[in-house]
């Protein structure tokens, strides 16, 4: 029967055209003749198949009957089930429950039994250890017991032998650690002796490889205490063995295999040399690693233990303490240096061999790394200190520098310069003085000059050396300048206060200083040429520091040696004329002893300050007086004839005096500035009016040069009587 198209039927027999024109009644004829026309095709189709339907019909309802026969079996048995199993099930069930409660009660109680059994195997296995002298098994025996009883079973906890047996494992604990401390004292002991002038240390060690020693050692281990009493033993072995033979004069000395004794002396301000040092330490590591080197358990060993607890800070004091000691200040000994680095790595190579150290890996010489930066922090601590103990020294062991006179050509022109160069020097020399490159003839401290020569061997040191050495020690040496400001006032400043000579020096020494330290970052760079370099060398900043430094404690003195002169002048009676006639015997001695310390001056400066220098002190120191002098004179309204003849008499002293504290006489009247004025006065005190009129000359002469109008008119009302003489000169000077 060929497959039957639905859609296609009913498009033929309704058609979509004609939906809004057909009626019901139309097509139910149409339908009925193709149901019809189906019919018949499925008796023909029926027909003419292979199948007996019939039989096909009668065979299934065969089968149906027999299917319901069997429903009906089944149910049957689901009612005997119900009926007489589920009883028998329900008992089963009720035996089982009991049956359970009754096996939870027992294993309960087993369990209980159990624990009990094994905390007394566990007490058996302590007292077999102890009975066979073995601490390992002691210990493992008393750990499983109290590790047993941490875990309890359900109930056993509410015994009493639950708590008498947990609180006598922990005394048999306590004992057996008692024990094992006591055995360890005895194979490790250390005592230390400590007077006033030693330490005494004695080591004593009895550990080796035999059974009862790694029996106890074991012991320690199993009861977690080793490593406490390795850590307790290696803190000792570094602070009070290791560090005191770094840092002090020692003898390490083996007495026997066991004994060792280490004797501290107590040197203050004393470092041990490092050979010295390494020695020591070897005898040590060699004593230590003939009595802990040996395995106890698994390849470990004391030593090793001891070296993973210390190794570390161990190396960074011996380098720190010692080593870094051994680092020279001095580019000679620098190249050199690899000598004692050979000898630390031999050092290093054995501390592995003994296995204090971990492996060959485990460097001492780490700081090695950073050699140039040691070095040159080593060179700078050492000059620094080196230029504080010259500034320390007496100023007053001197020397003589400097040049009488200026050349008038420069030295050393050997060969033609360029066209160019040449009138740039020529250029140069007008611009510049030729005094500026030389030195005035004068004393200095030989410490200043040892100062300078440690800054040349410094700079010399520093262009031989790397970029870091060489900036590191071009820093230092301005800071021994800066230095240099900071100490030698503070230490010398008592001399600096009193003692002339140490003023001259000290403001010689400054200004020598300065004076080349004009040139000495030329100097430096040409040392330097060829390099590049990321920072300026310059001096020149300097310069006027150190001058003014000099200038300071010069001028101080001077202001010092003013006050002396104006306190002698104003505690006589030259500070109380007004109220006298007549002037007491202190006056001229209080003249005399101005000239005395100006001379005294004299004394000490000359050969020390340049003759420039002290031809301007001196003049300024005698200006002042000479200033003082006339002042005390000009200040008074009445002056007696006796008193005027007093003043003349001292007043001429000073006119007298006075030249000589200069090299020459004739330099009083060049650079005192007031000499002419005092010759004036000396002139008017002794003189007549008449006399006066003619110096003064109409306002022309050296009176009228000299002197002021008001001070001369002054001077005129305190000597003279008022005459119409009087009257007329003093009209005549306006």
């Amino acid at each position: 029967m060929a497959d039957y198209d639905v859609d296609n039927m009913l498009k033929n027999i309704f058609d979509i055209k004609d939906l809004n024109t057909w009626k019901p009644s139309e097509k139910i004829p149409l339908v009925v003749k193709e149901i019809d026309a189906l019919k018949n095709d499925l008796k023909t189709f029926l027909g003419n198949s292979n199948y007996d339907m019939e039989v096909i019909l009668k065979e299934s309802h065969e089968l149906s009957l027999e299917s319901k026969s069997v429903v009906d079996d089944m149910e049957q048995c689901k009612q005997e089930i119900e009926q007489e199993t589920m009883a028998e099930i329900l008992k089963s069930i009720e035996n089982h429950d009991k049956i359970s409660k009754e096996l939870q009660s027992v294993n309960f109680a087993l369990n209980i039994v159990y624990d009990v059994v094994q905390c007394g195997k566990y007490v058996k296995e302590f007292d077999d250890g102890r009975e066979a002298q073995s601490f390992t098994r002691a210990v493992e025996a008393v750990y499983d017991l109290l590790q047993h009883i941490d875990m309890p079973s359900d109930g056993f906890k509410q015994l009493d032998l639950y708590n008498n047996t947990r609180h006598t494992a922990q005394l048999i604990l306590d004992s057996l650690l008692q024990d094992l401390y006591g055995e360890w004292d005895r194979l490790v002991y250390k005592n230390i002796v400590t007077s006033n002038r030693k330490t005494t240390i004695t080591i004593t060690l009895g550990l080796d490889d035999s059974l009862i020693v790694v029996d106890i050692l074991n012991a320690l281990e199993k009861s977690k205490k080793l490593d406490e009493k390795v850590s307790e033993f290696s803190q000792f072995l570094l602070k009070d063995v290791l560090q005191p033979i770094i840092n002090n004069d020692s003898i390490v000395f083996a007495e026997t295999d066991e004994l060792m004794t280490i004797t501290i002396s107590h040197k203050p301000d004393f470092r041990p040399a490092y050979d010295a040092v390494i020695a020591n330490l070897r005898l040590l590591f060699h004593y230590l690693s003939n009595k802990l080197n040996f395995e106890f358990n698994r390849e470990k060993s004391l030593m090793k233990m001891i070296g993973k607890q210390i190794s570390v800070e161990f190396r960074e004091v011996l380098v720190k303490d010692c080593l870094i000691h051994t680092i020279p200040n001095n580019i000679n000994e620098l190249q050199s240096y690899g000598v004692i680095t050979s000898e630390i790595e031999d050092f290093q190579h054995f501390l592995a061999i003994v296995k204090f150290f971990p492996n060959e890996n485990f460097s001492i010489l780490q700081y090695v790394n950073n050699i140039d930066v040691l070095f040159a922090d080593k060179s700078s601590q050492y000059f620094l200190e080196s230029a504080r103990q010259i500034m320390l020294k007496d100023l007053s062991v001197t020397m003589s520098i400097g040049v009488e006179s200026i050349p008038d050509e420069n030295a050393g022109t050997s060969s033609a310069p360029e066209e160019s160069v040449e009138e740039a020097l020529k250029i140069l020399d007008k611009t510049i003085p030729k005094s500026l490159f030389y030195f005035p003839r004068c004393m200095i401290s030989r410490t200043a000059q040892e100062l300078l020569d440690l800054v040349y061997v410094m700079m010399e040191q520093a262009v031989q050396c790397s970029d870091v050495v060489c900036k590191k020690l071009y820093n230092t040496t301005r800071l021994v300048f800066e230095l240099y400001d900071a100490v030698v006032p503070y230490h010398h400043e008592q001399f600096l206060q009193t003692i002339p000579q140490y003023v001259a020096l000290f403001h010689n020494n400054c200004m020598y200083l300065a004076h080349n330290l004009q040139t000495f970052g030329d100097k430096w760079l040409i040392l330097l040429e060829g390099r590049e370099l990321d920072y300026p060398i310059s001096f020149v900043d300097l310069v006027q520091k150190l001058r003014d430094l000099g200038y300071q404690h010069l001028a101080a003195h001077m202001q010092q040696q003013r006050k002396q002169i104006l306190d002698n002048i104003r505690s006589s009676d030259l500070n109380c004329m007004v109220v006298k006639d007549i002037l007491g015997d202190n006056a001229e001695a209080a003249v005399r002893q101005c000239l005395r310390q100006l001379q005294l001056l004299k004394n000490v400066w000359v050969g020390i300050l340049p003759n420039n220098v002290f031809t301007k002190l001196m003049a300024t120191l005698v200006n002042m007086f000479v200033d003082e002098l006339i002042h005390r004179v000009c200040t008074v309204e009445d002056i007696s004839m006796e008193m005027a003849t007093q003043l003349t008499d001292m007043y001429t002293i000073v006119v007298q005096k006075a030249p000589q504290l200069f090299q020459t006489p004739s330099e009083v009247e060049n650079h005192v500035k007031s000499w002419i004025k005092l010759q004036e006065l000396i002139f008017v005190l002794g003189g007549s009016l008449k006399d006066i009129e003619a110096h003064w000359q109409d306002g022309t002469g050296p009176l009228a040069v000299h002197f002021r109008t008001e001070e001369l008119r002054s001077l005129i009302k305190a000597l003279f009587q008022n005459t119409q003489f009087r009257a007329n000169l003093l009209a005549k000077i306006k």
